[in-house]
């Protein structure tokens, strides 16, 4: 009896250990996680590459649609405008000087640079800037007054960029005055009229 009694308080005590310490192992599901937590990461990698791809890809496609699609003459709708004005002939042909005068005013100065313009944009035009006087005073010095203040007009034009083989002047002197001979300061003038060169050269 005594023999049992010391067996089984010895034997079954160690059994009862052994079997708890098999039954409540955790090291199979450590590894579990442990192995699971690489794929994990490796899937969001990958998820996040798909993503940046496709911006990537998005953001190609806009750029070259942007660059094939839209015309020069849309993304530079001001020049057009421009164009259309160059090719519209200026509506202000005469210009007056003062009393002995072959100096243009700001403003006139100013309109001239309309008239450059139309022949840059059309540089088959010819234009004739014909110069008069009014007539008080010596018709010889009427004369080449009348051709100073053509030249004065003519030179604002090549400053503003008209090429000088399409201008051509003219000295009238008080040749051709207005309707009255008396208006002094109508008279007192250039005229800038238009041609095309195929005629004028004939």
């Amino acid at each position: 009896m005594n023999l049992y009694y010391k067996l089984t308080c010895v034997v079954l005590p160690a059994a009862l250990i052994a079997a708890c310490s098999a039954s409540g192992s955790k090291k199979p599901a450590e590894k579990t996680a442990v192995a699971a937590t690489p794929s994990i990461i490796q899937h969001s990698v990958q998820d996040k590459t798909q993503v940046e791809t496709l911006a990537e890809k998005i953001n190609s496609t806009e750029q070259g649609t942007v660059d094939m699609k839209i015309p020069e003459a849309e993304k530079f709708p001001l020049t057009q405008i421009a164009n259309a004005k160059d090719n519209t002939k200026p509506a202000k042909r005469v210009y007056q000087f003062g009393f002995n005068k072959q100096e243009l005013d700001a403003i006139d100065q100013g309109s001239l640079q309309d008239h450059a313009n139309y022949l840059i944009a059309n540089p088959n035009t010819i234009l004739l800037i014909n110069g008069h006087s009014d007539t008080q005073g010596n018709a010889n010095y009427n004369l080449f007054l009348s051709k100073e203040r053509a030249k004065k007009a003519a030179q604002f034009l090549i400053e503003y960029g008209a090429p000088e083989n399409q201008i051509k002047i003219t000295g009238m002197g008080d040749s051709q005055p207005l309707n009255d001979v008396n208006s002094f300061k109508e008279n007192r003038r250039v005229e800038l009229q238009y041609s095309d060169s195929r005629v004028a050269t004939k």
